[in-house]
């Protein structure tokens, strides 16, 4: 009994300490597996405060908003590139589904906020907790902190936006999992699975079994002497007659390794290095005769990873790209957009910010990713300057505004540092110069960034969490329940009937708006597919700053 009492004065001394535990029991709540979903490290940061909290611990309110502001600005960093893209694209459907359903998640908030006669926390954290979209309660936290109301009424206010967004989050996130991979289908009356299948097909994938994977390797690098009689011819005329990207990469000719190129000739008795479609290369070929050569195929290549920046390559399917010179000898590993894999298909298109790992000769691979656009190297550091000056003048920008009906009218310095963030991600992609911020720092700013400011929330909702409970938490679970669904269902139908969009990439799509990740992972497993990942991106970009504009905006409309 002693330690405790010990444990919980130290906690309350220095309440720096009970912020870092927080964040870490988070992580270990967020990780814990229900059925094939965990809450994540914000929820379990946000549970974990709640339990620390009973002890009654004062947080400073600076040291959230300092951490909120450096989560909100790496947050709208990342998705920069992709919400303006987004915005500017000339693919209307995804982004008029996730207009129409992000506009009809706030309608739904605010009707069962003025339904119920909730105050304008318990309305925030609704609103933040069954779209699951955690920023939110910091926006709305900022838009109370700015209401004419005494500081304790505020603080109060404050408090309830955590709590209702502990108590609507699960459902939230369960919610949009079930209707989304389950009922969504029905609704659609569609098979997801073959639905799917017709998906891959039309963009030319095999679909794989889960756990399984096949020996087989799609490209081959064999050795080949030149027959002696064989006609001498460039190496452009060989790789022609060979098959569609196959190269020869090196040559060796009376022992001596020698440069090439396209135009360089190929002769009888040389040994050439080919590499390209396994078919191709490893297939009988006419005048070619397979030799064991280690030397030679000692080759130095290189991997690389490259933000797409450059609009020469943007824009452009995968497919067309292939054609072109500057792609000779080199590989695609890997294509990942917002954090998700895509599939490497000729139809898949790339989009400004994409991030591409490329494989082959060293100073093929250089040249090329230097055309393509930024490397990506992880032991750069971040610029600073961008990120102080960002906040702040984005923070700035944020606090101007008008005084209305008594209240003053602004964007906040939450959604300053947000769109400040979208603007400089969106420049940094276009000039690798400016404010690089490696993706490990991105990482660590949001995902600490995030959890601790809710970790803190928490801690401070804590002592009022019990009365809230019983004063709402019934009629607020269950507006948490439609305030989930309806967005969903709205979407879905407006989607599919108005904007006559694919099923599989809708839901998708759907998913995105809703920032809901989790539900993308569950609709992949119904569909046996990763495909779905094509409709998510851009949806889930402009989801992700609209949604955390709401936390404002719903304040605004029910005070």
């Amino acid at each position: 009994m002693a330690i405790v009492e010990w444990f919980t004065h130290t906690l309350r001394q220095y309440p720096e300490l009970a912020i870092f535990l927080t964040v870490g029991l988070g992580y270990w709540i967020g990780a814990v597996r229900l059925g094939s979903v965990t809450l994540g490290a914000v929820t379990g940061a946000l549970f974990a405060g709640l339990v620390i909290g009973q002890v009654e611990i004062t947080v400073a309110p600076t040291a959230r908003s300092v951490l909120f502001l450096l989560f909100l600005f790496a947050n709208g960093y990342a998705v920069g590139p992709q919400f303006l893209k987004g915005l500017m694209r000339d693919g209307l459907k995804p982004l008029a589904v996730t207009c129409v359903q992000c506009l009809a998640g706030l309608a739904v908030c605010v009707a069962a906020a003025r339904l119920l006669g909730l105050d304008s926390g318990l309305a925030g954290g609704l609103l933040a907790g069954s779209l699951t979209q955690s920023p939110a309660i910091g926006t709305a936290s900022e838009a109370i902190n700015a209401l004419p109301l005494p500081a304790d009424i505020r603080q109060q206010l404050v408090a309830r936006v955590a709590i209702a967004d502990a108590l609507t989050y699960v459902f939230g996130t369960f919610g949009a999992i079930w209707f989304l991979s389950r009922i969504a289908p029905r609704l659609l009356r569609i098979d997801l699975r073959e639905e799917a299948k017709k998906l891959e097909a039309s963009l030319g994938i095999k679909s794989a079994t889960s756990g399984i994977f096949s020996a087989y390797r799609p490209f081959a690098v064999r050795v080949y002497r030149v027959d002696a009689d064989r006609p001498a011819m460039p190496a452009r005329s060989l790789e022609a007659s060979l098959g569609p990207r196959t190269f020869v990469l090196r040559l060796r000719r009376e022992g001596r390794m020698l440069e090439i190129d396209p135009e360089t000739v190929i002769r009888g008795g040389d040994v050439i290095v080919l590499g390209g479609r396994r078919e191709e290369v490893v297939a009988p070929l006419s005048g070619l005769q397979e030799v064991h050569d280690p030397e030679l195929l000692d080759m130095p290549l290189t991997a690389v990873t490259v933000v797409a920046t450059q609009p020469q390559w943007t824009g452009r399917t995968l497919g067309e790209l292939s054609t072109l010179p500057q792609t000779r000898n080199i590989g695609l590993r890997r294509i990942t957009r917002l954090g998700q894999d895509l599939p490497i298909l000729p139809g898949t298109k790339l989009d400004r910010g994409d991030i591409l790992e490329l494989v082959g000769p060293e100073k093929d691979v250089a040249r090329l990713a230097a055309s393509v656009g930024r490397i990506v190297n992880p032991g750069n550091t971040a610029d600073l300057a961008a990120i102080g000056l960002g906040i702040c003048i984005g923070g700035v920008v944020g606090t101007l505004g008008f005084i209305a009906g008594g209240m003053k009218i602004g964007l906040g310095t939450s959604v300053g540092a947000l769109l400040a963030g979208v603007i400089a991600g969106h420049f940094a992609a276009l000039y690798p110069w400016f404010g690089q911020i490696p993706a490990a720092a991105i990482d660590l700013m949001r995902n600490l960034g995030l959890a601790a400011f809710i970790g803190m929330n928490g801690l401070v909702a804590a002592p009022h969490f019990i009365a809230a409970l019983h004063e709402a938490g019934p009629a607020l679970l269950l507006a948490g329940c439609v305030c989930t669904i309806v967005p969903l269902a709205v979407g879905i139908l407006f989607g599919r009937y108005v904007m006559k969009m694919n099923p599989v990439l809708l839901l998708a799509a759907c998913a995105g708006a809703q920032t809901t990740t989790p539900s993308l992972a569950a609709i992949q497993d119904r569909a046996g597919s990763q495909t779905p990942v094509l409709g998510y991106t851009v949806p889930y970009a402009i989801g992700q700053i609209v949604l955390t504009l709401w936390g404002t905006a719903i304040v605004a409309l029910v005070a």
